[in-house]
């Protein structure tokens, strides 16, 4: 665990070797600058002061004044440089993390909760750029403050300096007691922070569904109780923070008291001058200064700990074996489909296909229809290599698509999903995702296509309208039809159109299917629907119940059975 920790610091910090030198470099000086200030104050009591005004004593004066200017500009490029570095060291992991998301397999969103994944991403990450900063000015700072003023104090007064490291040792003792507490509330109120963060997002995605189930109350309650979790854990750790913080105070004025009543009785015997009682002081308050700040560091380092935990859990986590190094092929063409021996199931739930075989010639269009649940959309999923098979192969014209690099397979294989998802962009970058490449006449090309060029043209600002997030502004067949014009766009040479036209009035439907007919032809196209209309002109219907094939053939042959295809037809005519 140590090294694990220790690794993740050196490689941070290698990447901004320059900034962490300066850094050390810095706090180094500032903190040996700090160390003089004392020793020429007692060297003005002792030896000018009872002489009066003269230029030695402004000479000293200014060396004081430079030492102060000297330490406040080291302060401020060490704040500026190491906080910058902090940021960036922030910066870097946030895009590596998302970076790691981005890659990760379907599986893993399939259990992720989007609220915590963004609790991760922002919250966490943003405590441990200050740790990065931290931890090399604040140990350096502190290691060379405490280490000299320990040394200084003994070389004025040894008794007094016994009396103060033993304070300051079980002032330390408890710090770190309280350490280990203050670790597991933080990394208890990061988790309960996420899960807050999980269910307000939850509630203003739904927002509409909440408001036509006049349910506002329900999700302001699931949030108070979310944010009731939290609170009590922020609660216990106030409590500890506040004892850490609260003895400080309390801890410095003892020390003072202590100091000066036995630093009084000192002089009294003649042990001791009223000046070195004042450095002594001096002395005293920079040393306890580091304490104070390495308490604060406890309570950094610990924030800022919880967050690098939760970093490197979900960079440990595996990334999709959609990435593998085995993946070397391209697809040329893309038309052949061959479902071989198929066994899949998702993680933790009952098989859905086993041993499934099925396959698609080149060109062909294959309606599948079938009861939900059965394994429709999950098949095309699998087609498109977003799950790992548990046994099998799936095949493009006879390559494993294991074999193939996933951006060529995706750029073969289309796929319009049932529920539409746009961006918070213009229509036209909306579209566009398909091939980002592409002109604006393509784009438009694309739109007319899909019948939505009319629509898009009405819009305030056309093509370049902003549709708000997830295109709250458009109703749902504009927001299908915008899906359809991107894979219009995108030009696969294998289509699957998963429900696409399932947000679609009658007419609309109409004109899509004849636009579609047209994107079919020369290509291999699968379409799943609940709306039977849409694979009427099918080559072939497969109706799929449970993983199954339970009926194959063309509307006309499958209607003459009278079997599952004939009641469903009737039960949707109905």
């Amino acid at each position: 665990m140590l090294k694990d920790k220790l690794k993740f610091f050196a490689e941070s910090y290698a990447a901004h070797k320059k900034a962490f030198t300066f850094v050390a470099i810095g706090s180094l000086m500032g903190a040996g600058l700090g160390l003089l200030s004392p020793m020429l104050i007692r060297h003005v009591m002792d030896e000018l002061l009872p002489h009066g005004l003269s230029s030695e004593m402004i000479l000293t004066a200014g060396a004081l004044l430079t030492i102060y200017a000297a330490n406040y500009f080291l302060n401020y490029k060490v704040e500026v440089i190491g906080r910058g570095m902090g940021a960036k060291i922030e910066f870097a992991m946030r895009e590596k993390l998302f970076r790691h998301l981005l890659r990760m397999g379907y599986s893993f969103y399939d259990n992720a909760q989007s609220g915590q994944l963004l609790s991760r991403l922002v919250n966490d990450i943003a405590e441990v750029g200050g740790l990065m900063f931290a931890i090399p000015h604040l140990l350096i700072t502190c290691s060379i403050t405490m280490l000299g003023s320990v040394a200084l104090l003994f070389y004025l007064n040894w008794q007094l300096a016994i009396v103060v490291t033993a304070l300051l040792i079980f002032k330390t003792w408890q710090t770190f007691r309280l350490n280990r507490d203050m670790k597991k509330m933080f990394m208890q109120a990061r988790e309960n922070t996420g899960d807050l963060s999980g269910q307000i997002a939850e509630s203003l995605q739904g927002i509409r569904l909440v408001k036509v189930f006049s349910n506002v109350d329900k999700e302001l309650d699931k949030m108070l109780r979310a944010g009731e979790q939290l609170l009590t854990v922020q609660k216990n750790s106030f409590k500890t923070v506040g004892k850490l913080h609260g003895g400080i105070d309390f801890f410095s004025n003892v020390m003072n008291l202590t100091i000066i009543i036995l630093g009084g009785a000192l002089i009294s015997l003649g042990q001791m001058r009223i000046s070195d009682l004042v450095a002594f002081l001096l002395y005293m308050m920079l040393c306890m200064r580091p304490v104070f700040q390495l308490m604060m560091l406890t309570e950094i380092y610990q924030r800022g700990m919880a967050g690098v935990e939760r970093y490197r859990e979900l960079m440990n986590l595996p990334e999709s074996s959609e990435l593998s190094a085995e993946r070397v092929a391209k697809l040329e063409t893309a038309s052949e489909i061959e479902f071989s021996h198929v066994n899949f199931g998702y993680e933790g739930s009952a098989q859905i296909f086993n041993d499934f075989n099925l396959s698609i010639a080149a060109g062909e269009h294959v309606g599948i229809v079938g009861m939900t649940g059965g394994g429709k959309t999950t098949l095309c999923e699998l087609l498109l290599g977003m799950y790992d098979l548990d046994g099998g192969t799936i095949s493009i014209n006879g390559r494993d698509i294991k074999t193939v690099k996933t951006d060529s397979l995706r750029r073969e294989v289309g796929m319009i999903q049932q529920d539409t998802f746009l961006f918070s962009a213009s229509v036209k970058d909306n579209i566009a995702y398909g091939r980002e490449d592409a002109t604006d006449d393509e784009i438009i090309e694309a739109a007319k296509l899909a019948e939505a060029h009319e629509f898009i043209s009405a819009l305030p600002n056309g093509y370049n309208t902003f549709i708000g997030e997830r295109g709250v502004k458009l109703s749902g067949g504009q927001k299908q039809r915008l899906a359809i014009a991107r894979m219009f766009l995108r030009n696969p040479k294998i289509l699957i159109l998963d429900e696409a036209t399932s947000a679609l009035d009658n007419e609309t439907e109409r004109q899509i299917q004849r636009a579609m007919q047209k994107l079919s032809e020369n290509r291999t196209t699968i379409t799943v629907a609940h709306r039977l209309a849409t694979v009427r002109s099918a080559n072939r219907i497969l109706v799929l119940e449970h993983g199954n094939i339970t009926e194959e053939g063309t509307h006309e042959n499958l209607m003459a059975r009278r079997g599952v295809y004939y009641n469903l037809s009737t039960n949707t005519a109905a």
